[in-house]
């Protein structure tokens, strides 16, 4: 069955919207409890202090960015990638992608096994599950 293009319309707009509904609850969930990943596992993610890096950054506190999330500055690679990637080659899209989770990862295990500040950080016991056995067994 195929959809008219009203309907395909429809259906492409409902999807931004219920993708704009799920960052909206995701914001609010971030500056009430911070990360949901480290609030669920204990564990940071790759990504943890990519915002502060970006806050700091936007206050020309370029130390304190680096500290926070050393590949921030990619921030600024991805925005124009997104946005004209239609009309990126794919096979150097992926490249770029590809090179990008490998930075990831490699800055992600160095700060989890290397550095130890309160960035990147593997506390289970503070997960939410740890929180909650934590009360239970008061």
């Amino acid at each position: 069955m195929k959809l008219s293009t009203k309907a395909k319309k429809v259906k492409k707009h409902s999807n931004k919207i219920i993708l704009g509904i799920i960052a909206c609850l995701l914001s609010v969930f971030y500056a009430v409890y911070g990360c949901p990943i480290k609030y669920i596992t204990g564990i940071s993610c790759m990504g943890c202090g990519m915002t502060r890096a970006l806050w700091s950054a936007s206050r020309l506190h370029y130390t304190d960015a680096f500290h926070y999330h050393p590949l921030w500055p990619l921030v600024f690679v991805w925005l124009p990638l997104g946005i004209f990637r239609k009309k990126i080659n794919k096979k150097v899209f992926n490249f770029i992608l590809g090179v990008t989770v490998v930075a990831f990862i490699m800055v992600y295990l160095y700060r989890m096994f290397y550095v130890h500040d309160n960035v990147v950080v593997f506390e289970p016991q503070n997960s939410i599950f740890g929180r909650l056995h934590k009360y239970l067994t008061k």
